[in-house]
């Protein structure tokens, strides 16, 4: 009889370290799967990404706006384009966001092309912004200066996404007109073929789902998922 209980408290004790073997076993599985799930699930959001971003166009029919904000970082076409919306009457200013603090109008001019007389009277030029939130913020104070309802954001196709969703935050009450310029024929077709546009894209796909996950997070839950369902209907997001 107490070889019995010995073999009983034997198997007694020997019960739980496989219940927490076939635990750790089953955590371990669904670990796995939503890993698998999530990676994914960002592959396909990138794709879907790369795919809307690179078959953006420069609107070709005519605009009408209050004013214009070009964003300056990747290329002079954003710049370029914002001065010849300005010249063509087509919006009656333009803000140039994000100047280097130490370039000269003289310096924009040359880069940016357009008569003397355009600057003097309808350009204006932001100096604070460093980024694409700096951006958003200087075109906040400028639009509200100016009493602008309705505004044409320049800028590169693939930044305009972030652009956008930055600006919805930061002047809600604006009407946005996106205005995308598209730089590098890397972009067009199968860009995914290419190594130079497929990183260029994913590194700017990251800094747009970091953008809208801060939205989310300091409260702005309305405007981050009316801009994923923008997206995923197929419009400018």
């Amino acid at each position: 009889m107490a070889w019995l209980r010995r073999k009983t408290r034997e198997r007694g004790q020997h019960r739980p370290s496989g219940t927490v073997v076939r635990s750790s076993t089953l955590i371990s599985r669904l670990i796995f799967v939503l890993s698998l799930l999530g990676g994914l699930s960002l592959l396909i959001g990138f794709i879907r990404f790369g795919d809307h971003v690179t078959s953006l166009k420069t609107p070709l029919g005519p605009i009408r706006a209050d004013g214009a904000a070009a964003l300056t970082g990747g290329s002079d076409q954003r710049l370029i384009a914002g001065v010849k919306l300005v010249e063509s009457k087509a919006v009656p200013r333009l803000l140039i966001s994000g100047v280097n603090r130490v370039t000269t109008a003289k310096e924009v001019r040359a880069v940016a092309g357009g008569a003397e007389v355009t600057y003097a009277c309808c350009i204006d030029m932001g100096r604070r912004a460093t980024d694409t939130i700096g951006n958003a913020e200087e075109a906040a104070i400028w639009v509200q200066v100016h009493q602008i309802k309705t505004l044409v954001v320049i800028t590169d196709a693939y930044h305009m996404p972030r652009s956008l969703f930055e600006m919805r935050r930061a002047i809600p009450d604006v009407a946005l007109i996106p205005y995308p310029v598209q730089t590098t024929r890397e972009f067009d077709g199968d860009w995914w073929k290419n190594e130079r546009p497929t990183r260029a894209l994913a590194l700017e796909y990251g800094k747009y789902l970091v953008s809208i996950g801060r939205g989310l997070l300091e409260g702005d839950t309305e405007i981050a998922l009316g801009q994923v369902g923008l997206f995923h209907k197929g419009k400018t997001p």
